[in-house]
């Protein structure tokens, strides 16, 4: 009788050792050879699921999105208003722990290498596009809630808050000591707090 394979878990072992190699190494050393190692795969067998590196990009980017995406419904389980989940949705783009850190080097590191590859532009374009409406989407419950001014345009708050995020990881990649942990929560807390300070004028 053939042996059945379970892909998705085939897929899942996969994620796993792209990130454990792409968050010690850097994404330079996502090369198929090295992902079949760190997966105990031959490069044969993993052949099956990647036609050539930028595949193994892509999956690895996703693998980080996956990650991130899933902390974020977790957490929205606990946020007790949509400020509350704005923030949740906010605090994830930042390196507060070794976890983010890790992830926030690898998506920087794959945005510098889409800006040559199409594919791989195409994808942060998508990533940061849902970011930006699920803020957005947030942004628009706390009006309904009466947390936010009406006058307030989600869209444009939306993209101005993921640039802050990006400015404040790239800042706190280069100078954790200037810019820690801590730090970037109150960054971010006190441009929530004046946004709702404004709306409650």
């Amino acid at each position: 009788m053939p042996k059945i394979v379970d892909h998705e878990a085939r897929r899942a072992e996969l994620a796993a050792a792209v990130w454990r190699l792409a968050s010690r190494e850097g994404l330079d050393a996502v090369t198929i050879r090295r992902v079949a190692a760190e997966a105990g795969w031959s490069t044969g067998a993993l052949a099956h699921y990647f036609d050539d590196k930028e595949e193994l990009l892509l999956f690895a980017f996703e693998t980080v999105a996956d990650r991130v995406g899933r902390r974020i419904v977790k957490a929205a389980e606990r946020a007790r208003d949509p400020l509350g989940l704005v923030r949740t949705q906010l605090v994830e783009g930042l390196p507060i722990d070794p976890e983010r850190r890790a992830e926030v080097r690898v998506w920087f590191a794959f945005l510098g290498l889409a800006q040559t590859r199409q594919r791989l532009a195409k994808a942060g374009r998508d990533a940061y596009r849902l970011w930006r409406e699920r803020v957005a989407k947030t942004l628009a419950a706390a009006q309904r809630h009466d947390l936010l001014d009406d006058s307030i345009d989600v869209e444009r708050e939306a993209a101005a808050l993921i640039a802050l995020v990006d400015g404040i990881a790239i800042q706190a990649t280069f100078d954790p000591r200037s810019v820690s942990a801590e730090r970037q929560l109150e960054i971010l807390d006190d441009r929530l707090a004046r946004l709702a300070i404004a709306s409650a004028r």
